[in-house]
């Protein structure tokens, strides 16, 4: 006598070994979406901070040290806060030191993003 469809044992262990790949798979899956949102994140936060920079670039020099601290939002990343610090040069006051920083928290810690470059240019 043939019987079609699936026995008793033949379902439950189907659906223990699914349950055990789910289990496995599920807190990979998790862990993907965290750093990817993460990494996003970071790069947002690196856009902004280039960005301020390339506004600084089309200042002159001597109207980027009068406030030696600017800081700017970051709206696609709630909470964020960017800051920038300028400083010249000791050896030549066309150059000028900038750090650029953003700070947010993402699953309860602090992150920084941060970018130290210098500007040449004109003092006049």
């Amino acid at each position: 006598m043939k019987r079609k469809g699936f026995s008793y044992i033949e379902v439950v262990l189907a659906v223990t070994i699914s349950a055990a790949i789910f289990t496995a798979v599920f807190p990979l899956l998790f862990a993907t979406i965290t750093k990817n949102r993460d990494t996003r994140l970071r790069l947002i936060a690196y856009e902004a901070a280039s960005n301020e920079i390339e506004k600084l670039r089309e200042s002159k020099i001597s109207s980027l040290v009068a406030p030696n601290h600017i800081a700017f939002d970051v709206p696609e990343i709630p909470g964020a806060i960017g800051d920038v610090h300028i400083t010249k040069s000791l050896g030549d006051q066309k150059i000028a030191s900038v750090d650029v920083t953003v700070n947010w928290t993402f699953n309860n810690k602090v992150q920084q993003t941060e970018i130290k470059t210098y500007l040449y240019g004109s003092i006049e």
